[in-house]
């Protein structure tokens, strides 16, 4: 895909990370499922409008997840509780796949390392940032370090490449919340300020970097090296220097910003 093509599509796939962190945890399967659906629904038809490039692809996990999501629709406008339980357990494992609820992280990590088994150089190298993500989420903490310190020696490989700045971004953040949750403080902030050194992205230049290592970091008091990542964060991310001003006003303040949606991508 052109580096706008790969900005909208990865920015539909992070519109429905958002939406399924928005979830409440009270939902019982069939209705995430539904939910995902709707998400999966808007994805193909943005794509859909796309495809006159030809850089879309035009049959993946999203299309098999709009059949699969008719089938369960199908199902439910019949009321049998039978056929509903087969359509929605013939979705899960493509929702496992595009890491949308109600799957859990331990099914997402799974499904991701699957699919990418046997992968090699570029084929791997977009993909290992989402394993480390994955696998931390599944707390399968040795796993995302392994993954995290592979996607950072790649990068070396690859400098010119459009996912650069995100491999040393989210190898770095990765590393910094296993960090965190070993107790290693100080190591965790020097992560951070790692992942806040990367040259950007299509993606970090317009959704802007995740806020969750800066938000662990604040909560341990570790201020001073949040508000660096902040001025380090300014140089790549434009769109984002008046909430990059905000939340540095809420930490000189002594508070922790709400950093919504800065959570999840």
């Amino acid at each position: 895909m052109k580096c706008a093509q790969v900005l909208l599509f990865l920015g539909l796939i992070l519109l429905s990370q958002v939406l399924q962190s928005q979830q409440s945890a009270d939902d019982d399967d069939i209705k995430a499922s539904q939910k995902s659906c709707r998400v999966i629904t808007m994805t193909v038809n943005a794509r859909e409008r796309m495809r006159a490039s030809g850089d879309v692809p035009g049959d993946d996990d999203f299309s098999a997840g709009a059949r699969a999501c008719a089938r369960l629709n199908k199902a439910i406008s019949t009321s049998d509780p039978s056929k509903i339980e087969s359509a929605a357990r013939a979705l899960r494992p493509i929702l496992s796949r595009l890491g949308m609820a109600p799957s859990s992280p331990r099914e997402q990590l799974a499904a991701l390392e699957k699919k990418t088994s046997g992968l090699s150089g570029k084929d791997l190298f977009y993909q290992l940032a989402d394993l480390a993500k994955k696998a931390f989420n599944a707390g399968e903490t040795d796993k995302a370090g392994v993954y995290s310190k592979q996607l950072l020696q790649m990068a070396r490989q690859y400098p010119r490449d459009w996912n650069h700045g995100n491999a040393i971004f989210y190898g770095n953040f990765v590393l910094g919340r296993i960090a965190i949750q070993r107790g290693s403080v100080k190591q965790a902030g020097q992560y951070l300020l790692a992942a806040g050194a990367t040259a950007g992205s299509p993606q970090l230049d317009s959704f802007g970097p995740n806020m969750t290592l800066a938000k662990e970091l604040l909560e341990k008091g570790r201020s001073e090296v949040v508000l660096q990542y902040f001025a380090l964060c300014r140089k790549f991310w434009e769109d984002g220097r008046l909430k990059l001003d905000e939340w540095s006003s809420a930490v000189r303040g002594g508070e922790v910003p709400d950093f919504g949606p800065n959570l999840e991508y």
